[in-house]
């Protein structure tokens, strides 16, 4: 993590001291990385420019960290480094469970966090259903309302299931990954180097999809969340 993090800061200095309004390679790339996500972070907020605007450069930076770190295996020989207590110094950062479930926290944190302080009661009430309770009138309205109640628990335990998929499906893709490669490379001296080609390029393309769906599912946590303590009136009058 700490050598993608620094890799990911010299290129930042090396493309920004070429940028320019003729737009150097590197500089092309960068700028149609942040196209595509602009336009992936309008959808995930409903078109709402202010609100992407606010969290786009946390996702963007995710995006990028997790693109550059899901093909750390690229590097030859890093994932050999092993200490002597038999650690692997070098390895993709996903590939350890710590990393994505520390991601998966920090972007279930923020949405609840922005949207319990925003609009604490609505959004509180969003999983602790009583209000139906009050706007009991007939009997018959009763089932309704332990109904709402239980499906509020429901949405308790999908936060906690978010936690659980999201950092799973990345740690799994990118730990799978890198012990198919490992284990191809050290069947035989012959299987070392061309062998595990075919390993690697689906590697490299699982990375870049991995980091995709990470960031884009961050985004919809975080636009849900939102959307949740939002005023109805507004999102009425928005549709």
């Amino acid at each position: 993590t700490f050598a993608t993090s620094i890799l990911l800061i010299i290129v930042a200095i090396l493309v920004r001291r070429k940028a320019g309004i003729v737009p150097s390679k590197p500089q092309v790339i960068f700028e149609a990385l942040t196209d595509f996500m602009w336009d992936k972070a309008l959808t995930a907020f409903n078109g709402n420019e202010k609100r992407a605007k606010k969290f786009f450069p946390f996702i963007f930076t995710v995006f990028i960290f997790l693109l550059f770190a899901n093909q750390f295996m690229l590097i030859p020989f890093a994932e050999s480094i092993v200490t002597a207590e038999g650690i692997h110094l070098f390895r993709a950062p996903a590939s350890d469970y710590s990393q994505p479930i520390v991601l998966t926290l920090f972007i279930l944190i923020l949405a609840n966090g922005i949207a319990l302080a925003t609009h604490p009661l609505r959004h509180i009430g969003n999983f602790i259903k009583i209000a139906p309770f009050f706007k009991i009138r007939k009997l018959k309205e009763i089932p309704m309302a332990f109904l709402d109640f239980f499906l509020g628990i429901l949405d308790i335990v999908g936060e906690l299931a978010k936690l659980a998929s999201l950092s799973t499906r990345l740690f799994g893709n990118m730990f799978a990954g890198s012990i198919i490669v490992l284990i191809i490379s050290s069947l035989s001296f012959y299987t070392q180097f061309f062998v595990p080609i075919p390993f690697v390029v689906l590697g490299i393309l699982s990375g870049v999809v991995q980091a995709f769906v990470f960031t884009m599912l961050g985004m919809i946590f975080i636009s849900q969340s939102l959307s949740g303590v939002d005023d109805p009136e507004l999102n009425t009058q928005t549709v």
